[in-house]
């Protein structure tokens, strides 16, 4: 204000003072001059940037809010494209080696497990049909050779340990077969070899744990069924008892899968050729029709009979053993008639 109240007279100076004390006061007037024509615009120039204007969001752009976002497929669109480099796979001889290798090995264990589940049935299938063979000529034997009432206390006692040695081979058998089903669907699955190889493993470790079970239940069946004939009374002995577990339920001393002998199988298959129409003596001590072949053989020879197959629980009575002795030899003393026959 006191700059604006400065006498007129020096008028020279007013030209040489500063403008901007003058443009500083509210009472300036604002400078009413056109504004610039603008640039002239390259339509390729105009072209590019509203083609970034729809993409890039400048800073000095306004919000995006009040705009709708742009669509997926313009922004697929306007990303840049970079080819990615064809990766070209190199051949490794290692890794083919071991897939072969693998490939091997599975094929070996799948005919493994093709061929143990085809013995599983095999072993079986003879077990029953060797047992129901031997069960026939056996009680064919007995019933020829003891009376009646004897020949059916001890064909009862041993049916009923057939029955009961069959189911709990069936059902290992079956068991089996379904552990190899189960390990063959693991070896398909296998990654490698050496789990290929450990599959078996655990398989024959498996297969010998149920074998183990099995043997030890059919051994408390087969003792049972010896305790249950002595009862009657009769004397087994081991080797009637063995010859017993062969003949009827086709199992070695181990009360595992026989292997068959075919010289005692003939012998039971032509058991009434044995008795020539004669009586045959009838003892306590119980005889199968394999050691009964091989005794009259031993009498004919001069051999005698094992003490066992004359020792008796309770008393009894022998006859006299073959035409060949004279006699001197055994006589019956007391017991059941043989008239009967």
């Amino acid at each position: 204000m006191l700059q604006a109240e400065r006498p007129k007279a020096c008028g020279p100076l007013q030209v040489e003072s500063p403008a901007p004390t003058i443009t500083t006061t509210p009472s300036a007037e604002p400078s009413s001059l056109p504004p610039p024509p603008p640039p002239p615009v390259n339509p390729t120039s105009q072209r590019f940037y509203r083609t970034v204007e729809q993409s890039v969001s400048r800073r000095d752009s306004p919000s995006p809010a009040g705009r709708p976002p742009p669509s997926p497929q313009d922004q697929q669109a306007s990303r840049p494209h970079h080819p990615q480099p064809q990766t070209r796979r190199r051949h490794n001889p290692t890794t083919n080696h071991d897939q072969q290798q693998l490939d091997k090995t599975r094929r070996g264990a799948l005919n493994t497990l093709t061929l143990c589940r085809e013995v599983i049935s095999i072993l079986e299938v003879t077990r029953l049909r060797k047992s129901r063979t031997g069960q026939i000529h056996w009680l064919s034997f007995w019933n020829r050779l003891y009376d009646r009432t004897f020949a059916r206390s001890l064909a009862n006692r041993v049916n009923s340990a057939l029955v009961r040695v069959d189911t709990l081979f069936r059902a290992v058998a079956r068991d089996l077969h379904d552990l190899t089903h189960r390990m063959e669907q693991a070896v398909r699955h296998a990654t490698s070899e050496r789990e290929v190889l450990r599959i078996l493993e655990r398989m024959e470790d498996d297969v010998g744990a149920r074998r183990r079970r099995r043997r030890k239940k059919a051994h408390s069946i087969l003792n049972k069924m010896r305790a249950g004939i002595e009862t009657i009374p009769v004397k087994v002995n081991d080797e009637l008892f063995d010859d017993m577990k062969r003949g009827i339920f086709a199992l070695d001393v181990f009360c595992d899968y026989h292997p068959g002998d075919p010289v005692a199988e003939q012998h039971e298959s032509m058991w009434p050729s044995h008795f020539h129409g004669e009586r045959q003596p009838v003892r306590s001590a119980a005889v199968s029709p394999h050691l009964f072949r091989q005794w009259q053989a031993e009498a004919v020879s001069g051999v005698g009979m094992p003490l066992e197959a004359y020792t008796a629980n309770n008393a009894c009575y022998v006859e006299d053993w073959g035409n060949e002795v004279d006699d001197s030899q055994w006589h019956s003393r007391e017991g059941y008639s043989t008239d009967q026959w």
